[in-house]
Formats: C-alpha cells, structure tokens, sequence
C-alpha cells in the first residue's frame, strides 16, 4: 500500500516507474550521440528509432550500437520517412507503391485494389513521401542492414 504518505505510488509500478524505481518511457524520434543514448538507457528508457534516426552515418553507427531489446521501431506517421538521400536507405529491401497527392482520400490507401466492377482503382497507394505504419518494415530492414542480422532477428529482440 501506499503508507498514507499522499504521493499517489504505491510502488506497484503505475506510477510511472518499475518496482525498482526506474523511470520507464520511449525517447521518440532519436537521433543524437551514442553517449546521450547511454544515458536515456542507464536511466530505463527505451530508444524510440525511425526514418529521422537513421539519416547520417553517424545515426547508424549510434544505432549500431545499441541493444535490441531497447529499441522501439517508429515510423512518426505522416512525418520521417527514409528517403534515397539517408544514409539507411542502401538497407531498405520492400517498397510500396506511392502517389503524389497531397492527402489521403479512398482512392488512397485502402488496400482494395479493385472496385466492385473488378477494374484496378488505384487502392493501395501509400502518399509520396508520407510515412504510414506499413513503413515499419523499413525501419526494421535498415537496423537489420546496420546490425548484419535478418529482419526476423530484429523483430525478435524488440521488447513489444
């Protein structure tokens, strides 16, 4: 129990931290030094890594080198897509097919592919340069590439 004290946490870990007091969180969107990492990590933070993460060489030896089971694969939809310009994307294997609109509508991105009549509609189509949650694997592919391990052994070791 809580003791009375008016804190709130009874140390049963729902007050935002575990039974040994470590903070627990997602660093969102990170792309800074492998120091500044090891310090979100001593603290029980999670590494939250995505298209933004991996845009320089230097973001992929950071992500190199950390552990597995501290990460968490982002895609920050709409926004951090890995573009052929990152240093990440020689690691990318899937594609998805895209169009130019400027926003999502039903021809967009509801996976049908067809109309009731049987002729292609244009379903399926992810808006260029937007990130959509399919676009995980990506990120995935690319910490595999940078790690030299397959696909299945990232998605393995990712705490979910």
């Amino acid at each position: 129990g809580g003791g009375g004290d008016g804190d709130g946490d009874d140390g049963d870990g729902d007050g935002g931290d575990d039974d040994n007091g470590t903070i627990r969180g997602i660093v969102h969107s990170f792309d800074e030094s492998l120091e500044i990492a090891n310090k979100f990590l001593s603290l029980g933070l999670y590494i939250g890594i995505n298209g933004c993460s991996l845009k320089t060489t230097q973001n992929l030896e950071v992500v190199k080198q950390l552990p597995l089971d501290r990460l968490i694969l982002e895609t920050d939809c709409p926004w951090c897509d890995i573009r052929p310009s990152h240093a990440g994307a020689k690691h990318v294997r899937t594609s998805f097919p895209t169009k130019k609109d400027k926003q999502y509508t039903r021809e967009l991105g509801s996976g049908s592919g067809a109309d009731d009549d049987g002729k292609d509609n244009g379903d399926g189509f992810c808006v260029k340069n937007r990130t959509e949650p399919c676009h995980v694997a990506q990120v995935a592919e690319v910490v595999a590439g940078i790690k030299g391990v397959n696909v299945r052994e990232v998605v393995a070791g990712i705490k979910g």
